[in-house]
């Protein structure tokens, strides 16, 4: 059966710079597809807008929306990506993000600011937090130590253990709801495991949806280990506490790049009944990323589309 490329439901989800690099891979393909963006990031120009202004984070959903900026759209796009280097105040920030800021303040909602950017920037997809409340990501090391915030989560030198959010009863964004219960494929993006990642498995609307679609749902899994976060990691290990946090018996497929290879992951993953598509995905010029170009190549055969000589 052919699948047309332009219908296909597909919903990324995450955060940091592995979300964006799966939407410009869908975008390559001709997929106009839906971000569901994480709430919990409190580091840099972010955490300082959270804490002085009280808004929902920015940054990760200013990355998503200039990834799905139209091509007329590319200048405002690179310049909403300007990031400030000196000036009192400024420094550290990026435009997208104060922008982002004001239209917040002058809309009156987060919701309207995003959509807002959307139209601004011709978006060829959707982008959506998870949540429009505000949350805050805490968990423990393998050291029982509780760490509070993502990014210091983010920069334990001990293996995560565990995470939550609080409060732990967050109400979804129920358009991300309704993106994921309707996708054809559902990605799980790569990056950081419990601080983009899981995150929006917590929210229980969410993590619902995805259980109850009938999308076939892949996980892309990070070229190396952060450091700290996921230390010593094997691809087992990350659908093993994938499946910890709600996604047991759920995932399809695992898009395994070469650097985390090992085969006795794969046996045991095969086992399940997950589908290993084994590949070269890190950008040549920042080899601890995927490459978008590599992942649009190997994305028709995880999510059933027809490979290019097909359509």
């Amino acid at each position: 059966m052919t699948i047309n490329f332009a219908t296909h439901k597909l919903v990324a989800l995450g955060g940091g710079t592995g979300l964006p690099l799966v939407l410009l891979a869908a975008r390559a393909l001709g997929i106009l597809p839906s971000a569901v963006v994480t709430m919990a990031d409190d580091g840099g120009s972010t955490g300082r807008l959270r804490r002085e202004f009280a808004m929902l984070p920015p940054g990760d959903v200013r990355n998503c929306l200039t990834a799905l900026a139209s091509p007329e759209r590319a200048k405002l796009a690179h310049l909403i990506d300007y990031r400030f280097d000196e000036g009192e105040g400024i420094a550290g920030h990026s435009l997208g993000n104060l922008m982002l800021a004001a239209a917040t303040d002058d809309l009156g909602s987060f919701e309207q600011a995003v959509k807002l950017f959307e139209d601004m920037l011709q978006a060829q997809g959707r982008v959506l937090p998870s949540t429009f409340e505000d949350l805050i990501l805490h968990g423990f090391n393998r050291d029982g130590e509780e760490i509070y915030g993502q990014a210091s989560l983010t920069c334990s030198p001990t293996a995560i253990a565990a995470v939550e959010i609080s409060p732990k009863d967050v109400a979804a964004n129920v358009e991300a709801v309704d993106v994921l219960f309707k996708a054809d494929s559902i990605i799980i993006a790569p990056g950081s495991l419990f601080t983009s990642i899981i995150p929006n498995l917590l929210i229980s609307d969410i993590i619902d949806a995805i259980r109850q679609s009938k999308a076939r749902v892949i996980y892309c899994c990070n070229i190396a280990n952060m450091k700290g976060e996921t230390a010593n990691y094997t691809a087992c290990d990350y659908i093993v506490t994938l499946e910890h946090y709600g996604l047991k018996d759920r995932i399809d497929a695992i898009l395994l790049p070469y650097s985390i290879y090992d085969e006795q992951s794969v046996q045991r993953l095969e086992a399940k009944g997950i589908q290993v598509v084994t590949t070269a995905l890190a950008s040549a010029h920042s080899p601890q990323h995927h490459d978008e170009h590599k992942l649009a190549s190997v994305l028709p055969a995880l999510i059933g589309l027809p490979a290019e000589a097909d359509r």
